[in-house]
């Protein structure tokens, strides 16, 4: 439901304030009522209202001295987002009128006006605060998106190579030795191959071959001083001479492990999701005809000494059998961690006991 939009009015007329609560009551607004400048900046701070309608001629203090005061005064601050509109008269200077535009006036509105003109520049002023807001969230969203993303960028230390021709390494950046566990002088003139991990996608000759043709980044495997293996990805790029030859090239690499990490989090995440709604589809598809069927069995044994012994022994079964196919069920929605086991051959299935721990 929609609450009542409030509008405060500046102005030391009191029959524009009659007029403007009969109108605005009608159209659904609510009208606060201030009769000069001193009142009108009060109300501000008491009321926060949705919108302000001042009047650009008053005694003691006039529109626009209230309207430099509710922009500079720090105290306004946290009200600067309310739109503003000015009654002025046709004969008020139209340069004074842009200059308080350009500062954020929504709008003026000329006396005399109708009841329509009113109610539509209301409308369309409230719409375009509305509007402004949002922009405003999106940009802050945005910008603390942005701001995210280079300090992640910039906790991510980058590898910087220079391999010559016989891919011997020339150049090692030295802050980066403490993930690969070796000091520059230990790098330096080491086979760039030698860096490579036997599991990588790739071999050192392989990637110094797309350098010409693929410039993108490549997700390859370095080892460290313990032979283990740290996801990477690599930019390679050409370095020639003058003449246009090759001479080495300059590589960058960008360790992804903790990335590779996130990934997986969220792959088991969304498994861990999918798993939860697959059991309460369960849960709900199973329950739905075990109801009847335990229902109905307990019935019947109500009057088991009717029955034969054998009819009572099967309803017996089938009432054990529903009230354990039932806990089963139950059991599946309190699962948060789902663990497989091996069943048949590469078939898997959930263990039970193991994932209720």
């Amino acid at each position: 439901m929609t609450s009542t939009k409030t509008i405060l009015l500046i102005d030391d007329n009191p029959e524009i304030h009659m007029m403007m609560r009969i109108i605005l009551r009608q159209n659904g607004y609510q009208l606060v009522s201030a009769f000069d400048g001193e009142e009108g900046l009060a109300k501000i701070l008491e009321v926060n209202p949705d919108l302000i309608i001042l009047d650009y001629m008053m005694p003691k203090m006039s529109g626009d001295q209230l309207f430099e005061i509710f922009l500079e005064d720090e105290k306004y601050k946290n009200y600067q987002q309310i739109p503003i509109l000015m009654l002025t008269a046709r004969t008020e200077d139209r340069l004074r009128k842009q200059e308080f535009l350009e500062k954020g006036l929504y709008g003026y509105l000329t006396k005399p006006f109708g009841m329509r003109e009113l109610v539509e520049i209301i409308d369309s002023s409230l719409q375009r605060a509305r509007d402004f807001r949002k922009q405003r969230r999106l940009f802050k969203a945005t910008k603390e998106t942005k701001d995210f993303l280079e300090n992640l960028v910039k906790s991510i230390p980058d590898a910087i190579f220079i391999i010559d021709q016989e891919n011997k390494i020339t150049y090692f950046k030295s802050c980066f030795s403490k993930v690969l566990g070796f000091s520059s002088e230990q790098i330096l003139d080491k086979d760039f191959s030698e860096l490579i991990h036997p599991d990588s996608p790739k071999s050192a000759n392989e990637l110094l071959k797309e350098t010409g043709e693929k410039n993108g980044r490549i997700e390859v495997l370095l080892k460290n001083k313990n032979n283990e293996k740290i996801p990477f990805y690599i930019m390679i790029t050409p370095m020639v001479n003058q003449k246009g030859q090759k001479i080495g090239s300059l590589i960058v690499a960008t360790d992804i492990s903790e990335l590779k990490k996130l990934q997986e989090m969220l792959i088991r995440q969304e498994k861990v999701a999918m798993f939860m709604e697959t059991a309460v589809a369960v849960n709900h598809e199973i329950n739905n005809p075990l109801a009847p069927i335990l229902g109905n069995a307990q019935l019947l044994l109500r009057d088991q000494d009717k029955l034969d012994d054998v009819a009572v022994k099967r309803l017996k079964a089938i009432e054990r059998n529903a009230q354990r196919i039932f806990k089963i069920t139950q059991k599946l929605r309190e699962i948060k961690d789902p663990v497989s086991t091996e069943y048949l051959g590469e078939t898997k299935m959930l263990d039970l006991k193991e994932s209720l721990k």
